[in-house]
């Protein structure tokens, strides 16, 4: 026995649940009993079936006679109902309660092992029929690991092409690890799918335990599939040298004709993209199509085609990369697309920045990042944030861009992927060159020249170096920068680097206009329009001329000009070359925006608000405020289905509690191409996710109170006034106006409050610093809340006497007395009397 300073605590919420389920259980039990001893044992076999389709329960139980029992018994039994839509057959389903009831009654009266053999016996019957992820859980539910890991090992090749490998990892997360060394080709999709979500050490950790089981057993093709994967997951990380060294000893193992021959050829091809060597690299990609063509991998020839764009896309053949990348998309079957298109969908996207065809460009980003977060493409994320970030630095919008580069970081980060490999510092250093904060953008720059130096990059060393020139140049150091700018030019013309030997070549044009060097200006600049005529940079092009008119406006250069681009020399199209476009100081990345204080408004980008349809109810929008304004928020269910459902009937709060949070979940979606989860629901409670970033004015508002507080312990008056006004002007009006349900009632109370002492605590700062106006100001709003506050009436009493103004300090004086007497019945403390008579006394 515990005495009562031992007890635990009783904890009510499972109490309830368990009072629950014993409730239902007799009912099921009187349910039960009612019937024949065959309808029984028919009841206890379906239950092993989530859903109930006249078709399967006929295949499974022959000799139960399905198709008659199933109707009749759905007329009778209030646990059997029809959950069917029409369209797929006759489809019936039990009760979650009673088909565990059915469950526990099945392995009690049979015992475990039997409903094990039936569980195994189902699971066979899906196997043949190639249904492999309703197979997986009657296999483990039977704890029959080895099976399933043989399935996994067998089939999840197929159910990752497809996309599927979100159900196969949580399937194969429960597969003990003996098992799956027993079968190691399931080690190689477990390391897959990790990889695909993010998880690259992970990733890494398994396949090295792969190779090394896979080995030995003798299995050289399996042993070759984890050591790409490996030399994979190496080059996504920039180590390039060792991505060789794994696909030479992949390649190795297997013949010249395999399958995984013709993956170490594409994965070849891609690391000498980055590393400039683009006639290897399409050799190799070349090599992997006519594989992929003998082998019939209709899969792999859209990957390869869509990488052999690359190499033009790289070297700035924006036109013929465009034509090549798309291949990669299924136009005859819009709605099965692969996750690898969510990277062809990106590409495309790339390329229309350069053309500045930004309607194209978001469309295809928006796209790549449907199919990131629909298969979880954690690796693919930050690529797409930094992209993103491009196209807004390109339209200006340099707010919304600060803000997706520092997502893009994130990303990277999450995903292990070491940021000198991919382009995104060089991106940031123009977008800081752009803001005028030069010393941090070559800060950067100098940073990822060491790094990629370390590397052997030697394309990434010049096109860092090229980014650097125009950091330089910007600041006026002119010094060397023409020698380094042709050494750059001499390096990209050799390699046939076409968009970055124009950029060079316009560089230097500008460098030796800057060093009143016309004459040597003009080869550089003619050999920059050569380039843009011969590969269709003319959305660049126009951009040069508007910020180059002394350069484009000479004779020599001017007469080269295309007519249609003659007229972006005129004086209101022209831009300085020294104007320095200058956005606002750094703000973090706000994920969603809650105001409450006042009218409800809600929002994740100002720019782009939701549908006016996108609240279905307000029921789903003040549950949503609810719970961001409640303590840590978060709220147990139950708690919320008092508040909002208090009189409704369990039934009417079963039909619409989750359609409603379900509502919550698609509103704060509703026309945001980033799709985020802002609603969880953990240990019997709904809470905001924690991994967005919020502003809930709710939470500043207390948080600028607590603050001020603290200053005015600490006696710091600045800071005090500081933080009392910045709570001041978050408070926009009541709690919620227009919602007046008692859980909205009573924060708004508390607001109220809330704001009246710190317009009480301005007023009264405003007096002691003789800021008259802001005093009177405080003190009314503090009145129009509660009128009958004398001590403010006092403040506003002394205010007008310090401003000469004697009469109206009585007939203050009057109105207040009046309104006390009238509405209270009192007269004014002997104070405030006092007070007066000081006031009009004085001379």
């Amino acid at each position: 026995m515990h005495t009562a300073t031992d007890a635990e605590p009783l904890d009510l919420h499972h109490v309830l649940q368990q009072s629950e389920k014993d409730i239902f259980d007799y009912f099921a039990e009187e349910v039960f009993s009612r019937e024949s001893e065959e309808t029984q044992g028919l009841l206890m076999n379906l239950s092993l079936l989530e859903s109930l389709q006249i078709d399967l329960c006929s295949d499974l139980f022959p000799n139960l006679r399905c198709s008659a029992s199933l109707p009749e018994l759905a007329q009778k039994n209030v646990f059997l109902t029809v959950a069917g839509d029409g369209q797929s057959g006759e489809e019936y389903r039990f009760h979650p309660l009673f088909r565990d009831f059915l469950l526990r009654r099945m392995r009690t009266e049979r015992g475990q092992a039997e409903v094990a053999d039936e569980r195994n016996r189902i699971a066979e019957y899906f196997l043949q029929n190639r249904k492999w992820e309703m197979a997986l859980p009657y296999l483990l539910d039977a704890h029959n690991f080895e099976r399933a890991a043989a399935v996994i090992a067998e089939t999840g090749g197929e159910w990752i092409a497809s996309g599927a490998f979100t159900s196969l990892g949580f399937f194969v997360e429960r597969v003990p690890d003996p098992d799956l060394d027993t079968f190691p080709r399931a080690l190689l999709h477990k390391a897959e799918i990790a990889r695909l979500q993010g998880g690259t050490e992970r990733s890494s950790t398994l396949l090295n335990r792969a190779v090394k089981l896979l080995s030995e057993n003798g299995d050289s093709i399996g042993e070759a599939e984890a050591l790409h994967s490996l030399a994979s997951l190496a080059r996504r990380r920039g180590r390039h040298a060792q991505a060789f060294e794994l696909l030479e000893r992949a390649e190795a193992l297997v013949p010249q004709t395999s399958e995984t021959f013709m993956k170490c050829a594409n994965t070849r091809g891609l690391c000498l993209i980055v590393l400039g060597k683009w006639a290897e690299a399409e050799q190799q990609f070349r090599v992997a199509l006519e594989l992929a063509e003998g082998l019939s991998n209709e899969q792999y020839i859209r990957l390869v085609t869509h990488n052999l764009a690359l190499a033009p896309g790289f070297r700035g053949d924006f036109g013929e990369a465009l034509r090549w990348f798309k291949r990669i998309f299924r136009d005859d079957q819009p709605g099965k697309q692969l996750p690898q298109e969510a990277i062809g969908h990106l590409n495309v996207a790339r390329l229309h920045i350069y053309r500045g065809e930004f309607d194209e460009t978001e469309r295809h980003l928006n796209r790549a990042l449907e199919l990131c977060q629909l298969y979880n493409l954690q690796f693919l994320r930050g690529e797409i944030f930094e992209a993103y970030a491009n196209f807004y630095r390109e339209k200006n919008e340099f707010t919304y861009a600060e803000q997706f580069y520092e997502r893009a970081l994130n990303a990277y980060e999450e995903a292990e992927i070491d940021v000198s490999s991919k382009e995104l510092n060089e991106e940031r250093a123009i977008f800081y060159r752009l803001q005028g904060d030069l010393e941090k953008a070559r800060t950067l720059l100098e940073s990822l020249i060491r790094s990629r130096e370390t590397t052997a990059n030697k394309l990434g060393v010049h096109t860092a170096r090229l980014r650097l020139a125009q950091v330089e140049l910007a600041g006026g150091k002119l010094d060397g920068l023409e020698e380094e700018i042709e050494e750059l030019l001499e390096f990209f013309s050799r390699h046939n680097h076409y968009y970055d030997e124009a950029l060079a070549a316009m560089l230097l044009a500008e460098t030796y206009f800057a060093q009143k060097r016309q004459k040597e200006m003009i080869e550089p600049a003619r050999r920059a329009l050569d380039l843009s005529a011969r590969f269709d940079y003319e959305f660049w092009l126009r951009r040069e001329i508007r910020r180059n008119p002394g350069i484009f406006g000479s004779e020599d250069i001017f007469e080269r000009l295309p007519l249609d681009l003659r007229q972006e020399l005129s004086a209101e199209r022209s831009v300085a070359p020294e104007l320095i476009v200058r956005v606002p100081n750094s703000t973090s990345v706000t994920d969603l925006t809650v105001k409450v204080l006042g009218p409800v408004e809600i929002f994740r980008d100002p720019a782009n608000p939701f549908a006016p349809d996108a609240w279905t109810t307000r029921r789903a929008r003040d549950i949503f405020c609810y719970i961001a304004t409640s303590k840590h928020r978060r709220v147990p269910k139950d708690v919320v289905i008092e508040a909002f459902w208090r009189d409704d009937d369990p039934a009417t709060v079963e039909k619409n509690f989750h359609p409603t949070i379900s509502h919550v979940r698609k509103a704060l979606n509703s026309r945001q191409a980033f799709k985020q989860n802002f609603v969880v629901f953990r240990d019997g409670a709904y809470q905001l996710n924690p991994e967005p970033s919020y502003s809930i004015d709710a939470e500043e508002f207390e948080h600028f109170i607590a603050e001020a507080e603290k200053a005015k312990r600490e006696k710091d008056i600045s800071r005090f006034r500081e933080n009392l006004e910045a709570a001041h002007a978050l408070y926009r009006g009541e709690f919620m106006t227009g919602v007046y349900d008692e859980w909205a009632e009573e924060r708004r109370v508390f607001y109220s409050e809330q704001a009246i002492r710190v317009a009480s605590a301005l007023a009264k700062l405003s007096l002691a610093e003789k800021r008259w106006a802001d005093a009177l100001k405080f003190a009314g709003e503090v009145l129009r809340g509660d009128p009958y506050r004398e001590d403010m009436h006092r403040l506003s009493m002394k205010v007008l006497a310090a401003q000469g103004k004697r009469a109206a300090v009585q007939k203050h004086f009057e109105s207040m007395k009046k309104l006390l007497s009238e509405e209270l019945g009192i007269e004014p403390s002997a104070e405030t009397r006092r007070l007066l008579k000081d006031l009009v006394s004085e001379r």
